[in-house]
C-alpha cells in the first residue's frame, strides 16, 4: 500500500490542486512533485514568471504565498511504480470535508484526467468551480505548450 501526504493549504488558499497520488520518487523523499521530469514547480512558478527554489520548503511557502494549496485525490492505493493506470484498490482523501474546513477555496485544478475521473467516482462533480488541465507528469511528454496554456488560464482567472 502507497499513501498521499496530507494536504498543503492555510487559511488563504483560494485554489486547490489535486493531483493522484505522489509517484515513487516523491514518496520516497516525501515531497510533492519530487521528480525533476515532472513540470509542475517549472508550470507554478512559470505563472508568475519566476524559476523554481531548489529548497521545497521555499517551494511550499510559494504555494501558500500565492494562494493555493496542494493534495491529491487518492489516500491510498497498491500500484506498480507511478503510473496513475497502475493503480488498484483506492481509498480517496476527504476532499469534501477539506473544502468544508477552508470555505476560501473558489477552484480546484485537477492535475490530469485520473485525478478528476477519481474525484468524480467518490464524489460526484465538483460543487464549486474547478479545471481539468493535462498532467504535469513525465507520462504526458509532447504536449508541453498545451499544457502550460491550460495551466495558466487555470491559474490566471484567480491571481
Amino acid at each position: 500500500m502507497e499513501y498521499s501526504f496530507g494536504p498543503l493549504i492555510d487559511e488563504n488558499s483560494k485554489i486547490l490542486i489535486l493531483g493522484s497520488l505522489p509517484g515513487v520518487r516523491s514518496l520516497a523523499e516525501a515531497r510533492y512533485y519530487a521528480h525533476p521530469q515532472n513540470k509542475f514547480w517549472k508550470i507554478i512558478y512559470g505563472a508568475w514568471g519566476k524559476t523554481p527554489d531548489a529548497d521545497f520548503d521555499a517551494r511550499y511557502r510559494f504555494i501558500l504565498g500565492h494562494g493555493l494549496a496542494l493534495w491529491d485525490v487518492v489516500k491510498c492505493a497498491e500500484r506498480e511504480g507511478s503510473a496513475d493506470g497502475s493503480i488498484r484498490n483506492e481509498t480517496p482523501n476527504d476532499i469534501p470535508a477539506l473544502l468544508a474546513a477552508h470555505p476560501n477555496i473558489r477552484r480546484i485544478i485537477f492535475n490530469g484526467g485520473f485525478a478528476f475521473a477519481k474525484y468524480k467516482k467518490y464524489f460526484g462533480a465538483p460543487a464549486i468551480d474547478y479545471r481539468k488541465v493535462l498532467s504535469t507528469s513525465p507520462a504526458c511528454a509532447g504536449r508541453d505548450r498545451e499544457r502550460e496554456e491550460m495551466w495558466m488560464e487555470a491559474l490566471g482567472r484567480s491571481l
